[in-house]
């Protein structure tokens, strides 16, 4: 009996995954695009060249996002983009997920973010190497864009997204505080 309830509560959380991968795959870009409209008078085209990233429509198999943390978010570890970093290379902890580790390695010229490289992202699986590829290129261009650790997560590489803005930040926050010695 133990088995059986166990196993409807491990079914039950993956429906309720699946769900939330659904909701931020077919409702998230509109509300994205409606909050742009309304924030077109105080953003930079930049901003919204941004949002309508083509890759931001991509979607893996929700066991991914299914094993991760629904509570993360990236604001809570975004910096200033006004803030001023020195230069130099700054590489970022190594973040253990579910899917790999990541890391992540910064370089800093004229005091703003020039590059950001992954180093290290989750490649142990067909699926992993195919998630990495398809979104570490655009992870690593919206961080420079940014200039923070502020980026969209892509549906379907959740895992993959905390790990990245993890490191990333762990590297900002070093180029701050050498900017600040």
């Amino acid at each position: 009996m133990r088995r059986k309830v166990t196993g409807i509560a491990i079914g039950v959380v993956a429906a309720c995954a699946i769900v939330v991968d659904m909701f931020m795959l077919f409702f998230k870009p509109s509300m994205d695009a409606s909050l742009s409209s309304e924030q077109s008078s105080t953003s930079s085209s930049d901003d919204t060249n941004r949002s309508s990233s083509p890759s931001a429509s991509f979607t893996a198999s929700s066991d991914e996002s299914a094993s991760s943390d629904a509570s993360s978010s990236s604001t809570d570890t975004a910096t200033d983009s006004a803030s001023q970093f020195a230069d130099g290379s700054y590489t970022g902890e190594l973040i253990h997920t579910n899917r790999g580790d990541v890391q992540v390695q910064i370089t800093v010229a004229s005091g703003s973010i020039s590059a950001v490289t992954a180093i290290t992202y989750p490649n142990e699986t067909a699926q992993s190497r195919s998630i990495s590829a398809q979104v570490i290129p655009t992870y690593e261009q919206e961080a420079v864009d940014a200039q923070s650790s502020d980026i969209k997560l892509i549906s379907g590489a959740t895992e993959t997204y905390t790990g990245f803005t993890g490191s990333l930040q762990d590297a900002i926050n070093q180029a701050t505080q050498a900017a600040s010695s």
